[in-house]
């Protein structure tokens, strides 16, 4: 049986691969029938996505691998500063019409999604090589005069890939031309040029939200280097996640949870509130519903993410947790893995049902 998986990334954002490797990855993954895109901020991969899927008619068709187009728009609820992530889905998008309908929808998330591609290397690079280097991680102060030098390099390492990603694309013809972010990605391809005694691994782990089980590998990784057991796990805690910090000094702002609600109504998307419990090692269930779930369902929110990889210590609680809110609102349930192709996670780790993801592809909206 088919099931879906309605949350991934690519280059054009945060992700590891490319929409032709994404592509790639969703034909080789058995049983999956319906994917969609939903790179942060942006709509960039949606085009390349297409035209992968149309050289590959040969290999499987269309109905095999149904592609529905999307975004996650990066938000914030005000008064608490939580931060929120809407996904938009575009089901009624197609192989014949999206050159028209990407030309409608830019015209409402265009303008604030080229803000936060300009802006978001800002605290997505800049504020974490800034931590990186307070805290020293991995000698990275002993290497450099300061954070401004190291943050200098990536960037003209950004910009460089980031050229020659558009070119590999073929972006230069395409409707939607938004810049691609510089992103945390950029640290965890660079961080071991100058950190000799650190790994992709590692950088990852010190940037990937906290979780038990992350904490565990990286104790494991500093055992690895010779330390001994409780030292590793002492400092593991301090370092997972110690560079995931939401950075609030800088000089802009996420948009509210109401504005972007209001920005994929525009632009006729299915609103999807997506991994509501993400901070559950920080935020209650009661707190994030009360001051972003409710208030959203309140403002027409179509559905919630129920299906997704959070950290085992409380998945499946989290997931019947959703599941029941969704059904006693009669919202739609949607599911997918927040697969960047790093190997964090896989695209079946959790599985949408198909009966599912067919009420959100023939939803009216």
């Amino acid at each position: 049986m088919s099931f879906a998986n309605f949350h991934t990334h690519t280059t054009f954002s945060d992700g590891a691969i490319s929409p032709d490797e994404l592509v790639t990855h969703v034909i080789q993954e058995r049983g999956l029938g319906y994917f969609a895109l939903t790179d942060h901020d942006t709509l960039s991969g949606i085009e390349p996505v297409y035209r992968s899927l149309k050289k590959r008619e040969h290999i499987v068709h269309p109905n095999e691998k149904r592609f529905v187009p999307g975004i996650e728009l990066s938000l914030m609820e005000e008064k608490t500063e939580i931060t929120v992530h809407l996904a938009g889905l575009f089901p009624r998008v197609n192989q014949d019409n999206y050159r028209e309908a990407l030309k409608r929808i830019d015209a409402q998330l265009g303008e604030f999604c080229r803000y936060r591609s300009m802006k978001r290397g800002e605290r997505d690079l800049d504020g974490r090589i800034k931590r990186a280097f307070d805290l020293n991680l991995d000698g990275l102060a002993d290497r450099f005069q300061s954070a401004e030098e190291v943050i200098e390099i990536l960037r003209n390492r950004a910009e460089t890939k980031n050229k020659a990603l558009f070119k590999e694309a073929e972006k230069e013809q395409d409707v939607i031309q938004h810049p691609i972010p510089f992103t945390y990605q950029t640290i965890i391809d660079h961080f071991v040029d100058w950190a000799p005694d650190s790994s992709r691994e590692k950088i990852g782990l010190y940037i990937f939200r906290p979780e038990r089980q992350k904490t565990k590998r990286l104790a494991k990784i500093y055992q690895s280097e010779g330390m001994k057991a409780e030292e590793a796990m002492r400092l593991a805690e301090t370092n997972q996640g110690n560079m995931s910090i939401n950075l609030k000094d800088t000089p802009w702002r996420d948009k509210g949870i109401f504005e972007g609600l209001e920005l994929l109504k525009r632009a006729k998307a299915i609103s999807i509130l997506v991994h509501p419990a993400v901070d559950h090692g920080r935020l209650s269930y009661e707190h994030f519903d009360r001051n972003v779930l409710y208030p959203l369902i309140d403002q027409g929110l179509d559905g919630i993410e129920v299906s997704y990889p959070y950290d085992p210590n409380y998945r499946e609680e989290a997931i019947a947790h959703y599941d029941k809110i969704a059904r006693e609102h009669g919202l739609l349930i949607s599911g997918g893995t927040d697969f960047h192709g790093d190997g964090r996670v896989g695209l079946s780790d959790v599985k949408l049902d198909q009966h599912e993801a067919l009420r959100i592809i023939n939803h009216k909206g």
